[in-house]
């Protein structure tokens, strides 16, 4: 007895040492990321700066380009105080200033210093915020090029009191999803004087609430084309201590839920808004009454354990009704596996399609489309196993939104650390998951592991969408992406054609990827990955080096997506923007 206690103490010994020792290398990992990505930042904004010789040439040229640049009036919002900008420490390089003027609210009214704003565009600066020295030019350029914009919106980083800069905040493209989770354009924006005065006076106290109000209502009748954002940092929030990327949304207080849900009633979009527990809001999008049947899609061979664990799961767990699973079995020849299919046939929600053809996942998934009954589709891999037992109302709430055309879901791997949130384009050349391996508490880069937003493509090992959308793109192409990319493909298909892709955080399911396909290691599947990756190079090179839910100043070789600045970033001061996107 003596001897197994001694053992258990040294056992409990040794579990707890390798405790400490593996905290003890994630910390010393995590010192050696951030030194990293600070080395990386401190080269990017010594760069990015308008007083380097080079930079302000160029920036002097563009400038001289310009023909009548329109007035440009800075408002500092929620502030009664402002200092001219020439004055800041840190605005240093060429004057580089269009015709423009600095108004103070009186008594903090932004109404007011709108009416008195002498210009039609209109700059509104955070009042603890300083203005760029080319940004004003910056602006005006951008106005040339897009003189029906209905706001711009631009990237902003921290000063201190020296004028040394750091903190950068990259803003993606235009995300109409996410401005419903959370106000994410907190810095400069650019926006017409006649759309502030044509707006109604809402009786808000809250600053963070007004704020959000005024972002939703000047974007939500604008046209996505309309909407601009300039990948350059126009703005410096003052006297700032650095700043963790690493933050959630701040938590949504009753006043900002209204003004969500106003913004909703106003668009006529049945849902309703909601504080959620991680921050920002979650917009729960009603279901149509009756709710559609929706067809969940499940490749499988053999593997009996991960099979069953995800049809037990979806038929234990699901609240949602009503659906179907049409299971495509790929030629399982495993007793257990096959006794567990038949078996599975007595419950009238399953049917079993047999496919036996060489592994192809586009193809598998296409021809049990004919199959499927409901007006929504599911594709789900074999391999995943549900979380929340709500996942498919929410995934189908969104996909039943006539402008959304696929829906993904946030996956986890079995250790509970994040496998899917959204897919960035050029990642290793194609695409990649975003914030791979975050635990639960980790928000992800500005909260955007936990909000509700639209990316350019979700991964199809749990996507859904409406079965005329699938059929209108003429479903997965079986010829070209057998086996890989065959969900990225499809996603910017679906984009080309006019919808939106959404990935939702509230809808939950373990992933234990790719557990029955092994690695990429013959070299018949080395030749045709490297195949699938050429041709997805030629058909949309385009969009993937210019992602719009990601910024062309963040890096494409960052596995753990934490937003590190590229060392070569995809724009730079020395031309404009726009003529640099591919």
């Amino acid at each position: 007895m003596q001897n197994t206690r001694n053992a258990d103490e040294r056992g409990g010994l040794v579990a707890r040492l390798n405790a400490w020792l593996h905290a003890l290398n994630r910390r010393r990992l995590l010192r050696r990321r951030q030194a990293k990505h600070r080395a990386a930042e401190r080269q990017w904004i010594a760069t990015d700066d308008p007083s380097n010789p080079p930079v302000a040439r160029a920036l002097q040229e563009r400038f001289a380009a310009l023909r009548q640049p329109a007035m440009l009036s800075v408002v500092m919002r929620e502030c009664a105080r402002a200092t001219a900008a020439p004055e800041w420490p840190w605005f240093r390089g060429p004057a580089l200033t269009p015709n423009w003027r600095v108004i103070n609210p009186s008594g903090g009214s932004i109404a007011e210093a709108v009416r008195a704003a002498p210009s039609e565009i209109i700059a509104l600066l955070p009042a603890d915020c300083g203005l760029a020295p080319h940004a004003p030019m910056m602006i005006a350029e951008a106005v040339a090029r897009s003189p029906h914009f209905a706001l711009m919106y631009a990237d902003e980083d921290c000063a201190a009191g020296n004028g040394g800069r750091h903190s950068p905040l990259l803003h993606c493209g235009w995300n109409a999803e996410l401005l419903r989770s959370t106000p994410y354009l907190a810095g400069l924006v650019v926006v017409r004087r006649s759309a502030l005065l044509a707006l109604e006076q809402q009786a808000i106290e809250s600053d963070s609430a007004r704020w959000w109000d005024l972002l939703l209502r000047l974007t939500e009748r604008a046209a996505e084309k309309d909407i601009v954002h300039i990948p350059h940092v126009l703005s410096h929030r003052i006297g700032a201590e650095r700043v963790s990327r690493q933050l959630s949304a701040a938590h949504a207080d009753a006043a900002e839920v209204a003004v969500v849900q106003a913004h909703l009633d106003r668009c006529a979009v049945p849902a309703r808004a909601h504080a959620a527990s991680t921050g920002g809001v979650r917009v729960r999008y009603a279901l149509p009454s009756p709710a559609p049947l929706a067809s969940l899609i499940v490749p499988t061979r053999n593997g009996l354990h991960l099979l069953r664990q995800c049809v037990h799961s979806i038929i234990e767990r699901t609240t949602y009704a009503p659906y179907e699973i049409i299971i495509v079995d790929n030629g399982s020849d495993e007793p257990d596996t096959l006794r567990y299919l038949d078996e599975l046939q007595s419950d009238a929600r399953i049917r079993i399609h047999r496919d036996g053809r060489p592994f192809n996942f586009a193809a598998l998934n296409n021809a049990a489309v004919p199959l499927c009954r409901g007006q929504v589709l599911a594709f789900v891999n074999n391999d995943v196993e549900v979380i929340t037992p709500d996942w498919l109302e929410e995934m189908v709430g969104l996909a039943m939104r006539p402008d959304v055309g696929a829906v993904g879901a946030r996956l986890w791997f079995s250790n509970k650390t994040l496998q899917h949130a959204g897919v960035i384009l050029g990642i290793g050349g194609v695409a990649a998951h975003i914030h791979q391996r975050l635990s639960r508490d980790q928000p992800g880069y500005q909260g955007r592991a936990q909000l509700t937003q639209e990316f350019s493509a979700v991964t199809a090992a749990c996507m859904l969408m409406r079965r005329g959308v699938f059929e209108q793109v003429h479903g997965f192409d079986e010829a070209a992406f057998a086996v890989d990319f065959n969900d990225i493909d499809l996603c910017l298909r679906v984009r080309a054609a006019g919808y939106r892709v959404v990935w939702t955080p509230h809808a939950e399911l373990f992933h234990h990827e790719s557990a029955t396909r092994g690695a990429n290691r013959s070299d018949e599947q080395k030749a045709r990955h490297a195949g699938e990756f050429q041709r997805m190079r030629d058909r949309w090179s385009r969009w993937l080096d210019n992602d719009p839910a990601y910024n062309p100043n963040a890096s494409l070789k960052n596995l753990d997506f934490s937003f590190s600045i590229a060392t070569e970033p995809r724009v730079s001061l020395l031309k404009p923007w726009f003529e640099q996107s591919p």
